[in-house]
């Protein structure tokens, strides 16, 4: 393959490359956000679980990571994306063929071919306003809010392990990850009370009071971590 045609080829191609990991990025962003976002919905509502093979109640996990009304908008619009990137650069090879002779074949004349990347300003403008649509978006979901008293975690292991220990005197939930769960107060000792996921009734948490969540103690301003 001739070198100016395959770089050619590689620059038409940047815009690609730079889209599937911008889509990958979103992608991330939006499914910590509103993982976050479930999380905390369990100190509102009974909820089973959401995992990728359900048992009993569970919950199936999402196609593409994201809830339907999420994630079918965000393909619909990177697709739509990576499309107007295409016809934004593009490769370009026009071919010049001349007699050879009076009545010669046609032959390509190398010195008047052209080969380069053409653009459309037209694709340009539209894929500028759908990527700002994408980002406005992300800043517009980034904008709400949780409503629930519940620590966020994130994807931390360690806090998400401390809020499914449950009470050491009330060990008797055998079925508890296949049944609707809540998370919130169980038991009260020495005036600070402990929280963890319950299929049984649980209290919610009362704000300027101390709970403890097996290795983190819930506050007032959030989730502080401590060793035992």
């Amino acid at each position: 393959m001739d070198k100016s045609l395959l770089a050619t080829v590689i620059i038409a191609n940047i815009p690609q490359t730079i889209l599937s990991y911008v889509y990958i990025l979103f992608n991330s962003l939006y499914t910590c956000m509103l993982a976050g976002h479930e999380w905390t919905q369990f100190a509102k509502h009974r909820k089973t679980l959401r995992v990728t093979s359900p048992v009993g109640a569970q919950r199936s996990t999402f196609w593409l990571q994201l809830p339907y009304r999420y994630s079918l908008p965000l393909v619909t619009c990177s697709s739509l994306l990576a499309w107007l990137a295409s016809q934004s650069l593009f490769l370009v090879k026009i071919e010049v063929l001349e007699h050879d002779g009076p009545s010669g074949p046609r032959v390509v004349r190398p010195d008047k071919s052209v080969l380069s990347c053409g653009f459309c300003p037209g694709a340009i403008i539209l894929a500028i306003i759908v990527g700002t649509l994408i980002m406005l978006g992300a800043v517009v979901l980034g904008l709400r809010q949780y409503t629930s008293d519940m620590p966020i975690v994130s994807t931390s292991s360690a806090a998400i392990s401390a809020a499914c220990h449950r009470d050491s005197d009330d060990p008797d939930d055998p079925d508890a990850s296949v049944l609707p769960l809540k998370w919130g107060l169980v038991s009260k000792r020495n005036g600070i009370g402990h929280c963890c996921f319950s299929s049984k009734p649980v209290i919610p948490l009362v704000l300027g009071r101390l709970y403890v969540s097996h290795g983190s103690i819930v506050g007032d301003g959030g989730l502080v971590m401590r060793r035992h």
